[in-house]
């Protein structure tokens, strides 16, 4: 079907998803000082006034770019684990995942965000907000690959501090080569707090 003959809505949600895109890239690329609606634009391929037409500032683009990615990761991260099997291998293959994705590209464009909010007023309370949505996507993924996981004691601050600690090796390790040794230590760590979580009866 040639680009005329497309649903208006698909053509926009195309304009959309190719700015938002093209927004991750030029924060992993440039970082956040360094990204720009013209530059977006540029890079997704239509005029600048076409991207206001969807984001008016810098700070709503680059925030919904961060919701837009990480609502798709989140999808894809779910369909990846198996569901059947041992409890505690697929606690291990999703916190392998999630440690990939850390230190992967949007972890870092996130990165840049926050760094930047510290000090951009215009930043703050949409980063904020999205930190917010993120936990309760990440506590819904949780769930989803392992139901009534939530009724046992304690699921809730092993969550956290799963999260915590692998966003935290993901910072500490940025530009780093090659820290599988430190992954397992930390894996091993996390999965046997998970195997005394689910040794407790559920509440």
């Amino acid at each position: 079907m040639s680009e005329e003959r497309r649903p208006q809505k698909d053509r926009t949600a195309a304009t959309r998803a190719a700015v938002l895109e093209a927004t991750i890239e030029l924060l992993v690329e440039r970082g956040y000082a360094g990204t720009s609606t013209r530059l977006a634009a540029e890079k997704a391929g239509i005029s600048l006034g076409a991207l206001q037409h969807h984001f008016r500032t810098k700070a709503e683009l680059t925030v919904e770019a961060m919701r837009f990615v990480t609502e798709r990761l989140a999808g894809e991260f779910v369909s990846a684990i198996p569901r059947d099997g041992d409890e505690l291998e697929r606690v291990s293959i999703a916190l392998d995942r999630l440690f990939v994705v850390f230190r992967g590209p949007t972890f870092a464009a996130a990165m840049e965000l926050h760094l930047a909010a510290r000090t951009d007023e215009s930043l703050r309370e949409p980063i904020s907000k999205l930190h917010l949505d993120d936990q309760v996507r990440i506590r819904e993924s949780a769930i989803e690959l392992m139901p009534g996981i939530e009724d046992h004691p304690g699921f809730d601050a092993w969550l956290l501090m799963s999260v915590s600690a692998i966003r935290g090796m993901a910072v500490a390790t940025m530009g780093v080569g090659d820290v599988e040794e430190e992954w397992q230590l930390l894996r091993d760590q996390l999965v046997d707090s998970a195997s005394q979580i689910l040794r407790q009866e559920p509440a």
